[in-house]
């Protein structure tokens, strides 16, 4: 449905646009043509009618952007939601001092998020704050995974001793530490999106 409605409205545009050069060129040929006073007037309203049909354009394209931009805070609340699920699951729970051992941590997503950067849905002016914070957030993404590659390598390539597995482990859940940074940051996005879009952030779960 999303399909048909995308393309009816690519092609309504463009087969309104169409016409209005059409009758612009056929004012701009009345006027110049046109004999006696009064026949200039009949150019002019049709003139003026085209004028408010560039306008409705202009409004459909304004309202197309607004969908594109209520699609991508969509996609952005969902991707936060299972970037929580993520963090708060068991993939990065603490090890077990008892019997630690190597593990292979889930990845967070970011597919959303840099759909959004270079979609340029957010250009317009006043969505500054949401894409520095985007940038933010993709690349404390993008390390956090390839932290998470360098640990696997470290535990995964020889015999690790549990002492160090524990070491590790603890560096990742300290206070300040790479978890805990990441977390913070995630709160941020959502915080904002909360805040000055809280229609799109509608698919995030209630705050505590």
């Amino acid at each position: 449905m999303g399909i048909v409605s995308r393309l009816s409205r690519q092609f309504f545009a463009a087969a309104t646009i169409a016409c209005l050069v059409t009758a612009l060129g056929i004012c701009v040929w009345w006027v110049c043509v046109a004999r006696g006073q009064g026949s200039h007037f009949e150019p002019a309203t049709s003139g003026l009618a085209l004028v408010a049909a560039i306008t409705g354009v202009y409004a459909e394209r304004r309202a197309a952007a607004r969908e594109r931009r209520a699609q991508a805070l969509y996609a952005l609340a969902g991707e936060l939601v299972k970037n929580t699920e993520l963090l708060d699951g068991e993939g990065f729970a603490p090890l077990d001092p008892e019997a630690p051992k190597a593990r292979v941590y889930p990845r967070l997503v970011q597919s959303a998020t840099d759909a959004a950067l270079v979609s340029g849905v957010f250009s317009e002016p006043g969505h500054d704050a949401l894409i520095a914070l985007l940038h933010h957030w993709r690349d404390a993404v993008h390390d956090f995974n390839r932290r998470l590659d360098l640990t696997e390598l470290r535990t995964y390539v020889g015999a690790v001793p549990p002492e160090e597995l524990l070491a590790i482990d603890a560096a990742m859940h300290r206070e300040g530490g790479q978890l805990d940074r990441v977390r913070s940051l995630r709160v941020r996005v959502e915080a904002l999106l909360r805040e000055r879009y809280g229609e799109g952030a509608r698919s995030l779960p209630p705050s505590p």
